[in-house]
């Protein structure tokens, strides 16, 4: 096997345990934040949203530090930072410090030592099969959901605080010794960059790699492609931000546990996996600007149904068709990227459009937690956030590839 494939089994171990402990985990939180500070559902999920403002206030000068740094470096950075978050929120007691904690210390560490730099060194490494390493690296929060009700039983059996301690923990177990690998391995492809076809696939795509835009973020800023494809991200991280933030305290609110709804929330990421494997092979052969409208609609549709019905069966099938299209769509918005304008601006590209994607990943979580404060239900929010999504669809029509001039 090439060893460059090595980055991208050992980031997407990485990208599993950082997901299940530092994202879809948190909401498992959620129903013990409530039980014992007694704080409304929009005060918390605004926690949760105040933390989608650190990737769009620090996403350009992550990008920026992370072009000049090297990914290597960032990527432990952003470990410790995440473990220490862990060990902060463990003694957590008013709202401003759980909004403190989670913003500045688990959700920073998760985008400094994960997204950000694990996403730029497979841009850079992948000139071909791009979209399939994009894959297998996504695949990642579909491995995290056996995490996810380890979670909901830590806490369970210990206590909250007690289950941050041990995420803490797990997390610097499990990601130094893969950073580690991952940046030796990155270190020997710069020491030998050529990159030699070993299969039918690479070598049909030499044509599109030999004609790979490099974009300045000047440049791409410029194009109407960067604003509507950048748009319609967030849109859809409102719609995924919002259901996967209320998931675990939705199902609470019908009858289930806090471990089961927690069991639930890891099968839907284990659901998606597939799909974020399926749509990265298909993206590498297929317009990838298609396959994301399509997803998008059969994301709308489920999380409509999803609000609407609480019959387990009904609920459960809606789930899968959500988490198949969740997972399609987050192995495809790094590889479009990389497309439309190249990778040797990867990261502050990159960076200054989770700058635009902020205001819906901010807004999704208080969305669900403000209308279900009003109407004591879920199924409105759920019902706007299918709106979302197709307006999501109209933007991502509208993101056609841009023009290079320079070619």
């Amino acid at each position: 096997m090439n060893q460059r494939w090595w980055i991208v089994i050992a980031g997407c171990v990485a990208h599993a345990v950082n997901t299940g402990l530092s994202y879809f985990g948190m909401s498992a939180y959620f129903p013990s934040f409530e039980r014992e500070f007694g704080w409304s559902r929009t005060a918390i999920s605004g926690a949760f949203s105040l933390a989608r403002i650190e990737s769009g206030l620090l996403g350009p000068l992550e990008g920026y530090a992370t072009d000049r740094l090297g990914p290597p470096k960032m990527m432990f950075i952003g470990i410790i930072v995440g473990a220490l978050g862990f060990l902060a929120l463990s003694v957590v007691n008013s709202l401003p410090m759980l909004y403190a904690v989670i913003v500045l210390g688990i959700v920073l560490g998760s985008s400094l030592g994960y997204n950000m730099p694990i996403s730029v060194i497979i841009a850079k490494v992948f000139r071909t099969r791009r979209s399939f390493a994009f894959g297998i690296y996504r695949m990642g929060p579909g491995l995290s959901g056996p995490i996810v009700p380890v979670v909901g039983w830590m806490i369970g059996l210990w206590g909250w605080r007690t289950a941050a301690v041990a995420s803490a923990l797990i997390l610097l177990a499990v990601s130094l010794p893969l950073a580690s690998l991952i940046a030796r391995t990155y270190k020997h492809h710069q020491a030998a960059p050529n990159e030699v076809p070993h299969s039918k696939a690479d070598v049909a795509s030499e044509s599109h790699v030999a004609s790979d835009p490099e974009f300045t973020l000047r440049e791409a800023m410029r194009t109407m492609s960067f604003w509507t494809l950048s748009i319609a991200m967030a849109l859809r991280h409102m719609v995924t931000e919002g259901v996967s933030v209320h998931f675990v305290i939705l199902l609470v609110d019908r009858g289930w546990s806090t471990a089961a709804a927690s069991g639930l929330l890891g099968i839907s990421a284990l659901i998606g996996a597939p799909a974020r494997l399926g749509m990265a092979w298909l993206g590498d052969l297929f317009d990838k600007r298609r396959l994301i409208m399509g997803l998008l609609i059969s994301l709308g549709i489920s999380v409509l149904f999803m609000g609407w019905t609480s019959h387990p069966y009904l609920f459960t099938t809606f789930m899968v068709i959500y988490s198949l299209a969740y997972g399609g769509l987050a192995s495809l918005q790094e590889p479009i990227r990389a497309d439309y304008f190249g990778t040797r601006y990867f990261a502050t590209i990159h960076g200054m459009s989770r700058s635009v994607t902020t205001a819906g990943t901010f807004m999704g979580p208080i969305i669900a937690g403000f209308f279900y404060d009003l109407t004591k239900s879920y199924a409105l929010p759920f019902a706007l956030f299918a709106f979302v999504s197709l307006l999501s669809t109209l933007c991502m029509f509208m993101a056609k590839p841009p023009v290079n001039r320079r070619t």
